[in-house]
């Protein structure tokens, strides 16, 4: 009897050990897809998306629009995103790939006097570091830490590493085109 409680525990064990309570990159949303339609600011504007600032799209080579704001999803959190649409799918990866890299990451670069498309790159920052005494912060890093391209939309999506980040940038997909 003992055997077979010992053997029952241990392939229960097992199973969930193969089973895993992560997720595999399969089932997390791509930093790169493309169903076919064409967004605009109004179809981002038509959502709960909330938008702060509406940027120029100097310096930003193909773009046709920029937002900056927020989303919040079933009462949770409000995540910022900085949205960049161009006129097709293949512009904003060709156009809008080297720009979004230049705004996220751990390489991100944060300065207005550096950074190619200075619109909004105060808003591309968050303090870090628990720093010491009296709230005090150890500097500044990166808000967005990863970006996706969805259509011909290049997302700049809050999260503090790259998984959250595209997670971050499958809602606001899912928000964008809801029945894909």
């Amino acid at each position: 009897m003992i055997a077979l409680v010992v053997l029952t525990a241990a392939t229960s064990f097992l199973l969930l050990a193969a089973c895993g309570s992560g997720e595999d990159e399969e089932s997390l949303f791509p930093q790169i897809s493309d169903t076919g339609h064409i967004l605009t600011l109004d179809d981002l504007l038509d959502t709960a998306y909330k938008e702060s600032s509406n940027y120029s799209t100097d310096g930003l080579p193909g773009a046709t629009d920029v937002s900056y704001g927020f989303l919040r999803v079933d009462g949770g959190d409000p995540y910022d995103y900085e949205v960049r649409f161009y006129e097709s799918h293949q512009s904003a990866i060709d156009q809008g790939t080297a720009m979004a890299i230049e705004g996220t990451g751990e390489s991100a670069i944060l300065s207005e006097d550096d950074a190619t498309y200075k619109h909004g790159v105060k808003n591309r920052r968050t303090i870090i570091g628990g720093g010491t005494g009296g709230g005090a912060r150890s500097g500044i890093g990166p808000k967005f830490a990863s970006y996706a391209i969805f259509e011909n939309v290049v997302m700049l999506c809050q999260g503090s590493d790259a998984e959250t980040s595209i997670k971050r940038c499958g809602l606001l997909a899912t928000t964008l085109v809801p029945n894909e």
